[in-house]
């Protein structure tokens, strides 16, 4: 009977154990997502609207596909999504001689759809519901 008990509150320790260490890792890997989705906005709106800017020298591009813990899927289809929609989130400046490049992917980086399709996209590939 003691046996039984101890193996019961060692399988309710490494349920435990593990729940608790799937929320940081999903949410850490939710942050990744949207920092590339954010990075790759500002490198699209740059690359269509401002061709002269110093920005396009940015390469934090790397970090993410070297570093972080997204799959190459995922940041292809990360990728894929913010060329096709990041644009719909463009600002028009007051002032002609300018651009609106960091707000307008500030808006697409906060935008619930973006974060309904990151949420998504790493449920898909992880089998996770996390919120």
């Amino acid at each position: 009977m003691k046996r039984l008990q101890f193996i019961t509150m060692v399988c309710i320790l490494y349920v435990t154990a593990s729940c608790t260490t799937q929320k940081p890792v999903y949410r850490e890997r939710l942050e990744e997502a949207k920092g590339y989705a954010l990075y790759a906005c500002i490198a699209h709106m740059n690359k269509f609207v401002d061709s002269t800017s110093v920005i396009n020298k940015d390469y934090s591009g790397e970090y993410f596909v070297q570093l972080s813990s997204l799959s190459p899927e995922e940041i292809i289809t990360i990728k894929n999504y913010v060329d096709k929609e990041c644009m719909n989130y463009w600002s028009v400046s007051q002032n002609p001689e300018g651009n609106m490049i960091a707000y307008s992917s500030w808006k697409f980086y906060k935008s619930k759809e973006l974060d309904n399709f990151i949420r998504k996209t790493l449920r898909k590939n992880t089998g996770n519901d996390e919120r």
